[in-house]
């Protein structure tokens, strides 16, 4: 048996559709119970297994958590990011991939909102969630790094470092305040106004029209 960061990685299609079937009800239990009444006993219960078979798969609740934090992440960044580079391909505007980047990332944080929230909570009591959250920004870099690389004929910035760091720091809280927070200002003036700030900041004189 391989362990990984406290998850084993079964190699056989009945075990992966069982580990699953975990994460699937974790996600449930810990966006209902949050991280500290969450119990491995009712995450199995929920998912038709016994509650050994929890520990075949990962080492702890923690592992768990982790796991599912990491299968949000990743679904999230292909939708967005793909999605933005089949616009490029097709002929959008450097404006409407920007703005479907905006979108894309607030729209993707509402039908998890209460476990991004229990994430957002974690992050400040536990260092090994502290941890992967940063490790999870720096993915989010890279790939927007690479994303806005592609677009660079179409950018007046000249400091991509910088440019990326802003563009991730507007993404996240605009995403962080419209739908977690619930900003009284609702989810659409706040894209709009991250659009336009976004637009105004990255894009060259008439490539935002």
């Amino acid at each position: 048996m391989t362990w990984t960061n406290g998850e084993y990685a079964p190699k056989q299609r009945r075990a992966e559709e069982k580990k699953e079937r975990l994460m699937d009800a974790a996600l449930k239990r810990f966006s209902e119970d949050g991280y500290h009444g969450a119990t491995a006993k009712a995450i199995a219960a929920d998912a038709g297994v016994a509650t050994g078979s929890f520990y075949r798969y990962f080492k702890d609740k923690k592992a768990l958590f982790l796991a599912v934090c990491m299968r949000l992440e990743e679904g999230i960044m292909q939708g967005i990011f793909e999605t933005g580079e089949r616009l490029r391909r097709e002929g959008a505007g450097p404006r409407e991939v920007i703005e479907t980047l905006v979108s894309f990332s607030i729209a993707s944080h509402r039908p998890n909102r209460d476990f991004h929230r229990e994430v957002l909570a974690m992050q400040m009591q536990d260092e090994d969630v502290a941890a992967y959250i940063r490790g999870g920004e720096d993915r989010v870099r890279q790939r927007l790094r690479d994303f806005l690389s592609a677009m660079r004929a179409a950018l007046r910035v000249e400091d991509m470092d910088a440019a990326v760091e802003l563009t991730h720091i507007v993404v996240e809280e605009v995403a962080h305040r419209s739908v977690l927070m619930e900003s009284p200002l609702g989810a659409e003036r706040m894209s709009g106004a991250a659009v336009d700030l976004l637009g105004r900041y990255l894009l060259r004189d008439g490539e935002g029209d």
